[in-house]
């Protein structure tokens, strides 16, 4: 069955964590920076682009990187710093579709197929670019193309900041004399393999006719890596794919917020953007967090467990004003962030109710309408119903 042209971008942050140091610490930018490793031990995870002019790229020891750029700034890793990031990058992708599989912290794939129906998929990829730049100070590289791994393929081809085309007309031209090594899916293992057989190209791949000799190295893959070098790949997006754990929204200030009340504020706000999403996905969640960060980039995080999955908006909103003056110092804030976690869809929630439970609720009549709708979602009809009281 074929299936209709579609427009499929991919999206790569550049140099993640590298940026995500340089976003909240600017001085950082014009000098060359690596994340990871301790001190002359350990892997360098990234570099930004002025250490990559001097040969220092990831996976590489920290003392082979000094040694070929003497300045380099070495930073631990800040997964937590990463992870707003990150979020930030989804909840900014999700306002143009659902339509979203997250490929790692950093990438996702997106089918824009009906988004930009009669617009230009170029013009549409610069305001990404230009909006994750301007508002998160994320560079980005984007790949289009009908199809994900064309789209991958496109968005490794201009870096950083690229903007990308592979159309399946021009796969020969354009995708078939890249190194075989530069071809998405192919590990770092079978490429000598590879090229004992002579496949030194995604051309030769395509083109080599031996399959018995090719399939001793890449098994029952090989019929599906010849033909994704010739530009095929029928995998759809899956939103599902790798559902997201948490749900969360994050705001910088400049000038900072000085009081209690401004904070509360904010993350009020923050708190009602997240409730809309849970609403939206049909998702309810047993743990808030939230986050704040000072000047001095000290960021400091509570996180907190609920007794029940909700997505009451009054159990959110006194949930996070508990954790937030719990979290206050008094020092100016210059970021604020909410996010809730342990997620789970409403129908699968369908939990037995015990007299001990019920105390959790605001009322018996709100604990007995959600374990009927609980009941009836898991049943996908309504087979339970509320009674009359005789009571007067």
């Amino acid at each position: 069955m074929s299936i209709p042209y579609r427009i499929i971008f991919h999206i790569d942050l550049n140099a993640f964590f590298a940026s995500c140091e340089m976003a909240v610490n600017p001085a950082l930018k014009t000098v060359p920076l690596g994340i990871g490793g301790h001190k002359d031990r350990g892997v360098l995870t990234t570099a930004n682009y002025v250490a990559r002019k001097f040969g220092v790229t990831s996976a590489m020891p920290v003392a082979e990187a000094r040694r070929r750029c003497p300045d380099l700034v070495v930073l631990p890793v800040n997964f937590a710093l990463y992870k707003e990031k990150s979020q930030a990058f989804f909840d900014y992708l999700r306002t143009f579709t659902d339509f979203i599989e997250p490929a790692s912290i950093d990438e996702a794939y997106l089918d824009l197929t009906a988004f930009l129906e009669g617009k230009d998929p170029v013009a549409f990829a610069k305001k990404i670019q230009a909006d994750l730049k301007k508002d998160h100070d994320l560079p980005c590289s984007i790949g289009i193309a009908p199809n994900k791994f064309l789209a991958k393929m496109a968005s490794d081809h201009k870096k950083p900041e690229g903007i990308s085309i592979f159309r399946k007309r021009e796969v020969k031209e354009v995708l078939w004399p890249y190194p075989i090594e530069a071809m998405h899916g192919i590990g770092i293992k079978t490429v000598p393999n590879l090229k004992l057989l002579g496949i030194q190209t995604i051309g030769d791949l395509a083109q080599y006719e031996d399959t018995t000799k090719l399939s001793k190295f890449l098994g029952s893959s090989t019929a599906f890596f010849q033909a994704k070098a010739w530009g095929h790949d029928d995998s759809l997006v899956d939103p599902h794919k790798d559902q997201a754990q948490s749900i969360g929204q994050s705001r910088t200030y400049d000038p900072a917020l000085f009081t209690i009340q401004e904070v509360l504020e904010e993350l009020e706000g923050l708190t009602k953007l997240v409730h809309e999403r849970l609403i939206e996905s049909d998702l309810k969640t047993k743990s808030i967090s939230i986050s704040m960060r000072n000047h001095q980039f000290e960021t400091r995080s509570k996180q907190t467990s609920l007794p029940f999955h909700t997505d009451d908006l009054g159990v959110l909103i006194e949930t996070m004003e508990t954790l937030a003056e719990s979290l206050y110092q008094g020092s100016p804030v210059a970021l604020v962030s909410i996010s809730a976690s342990h997620l789970e869809k409403k129908a699968r929630l369908v939990d037995q109710i015990n007299l001990f439970d019920v105390s959790m609720f605001p009322s018996k009549k709100e604990a007995i309408e959600d374990t009927l709708s609980k009941i009836n979602a898991h049943y996908e009809k309504s087979i339970l119903k509320k009674g009359w009281s005789h009571e007067s």
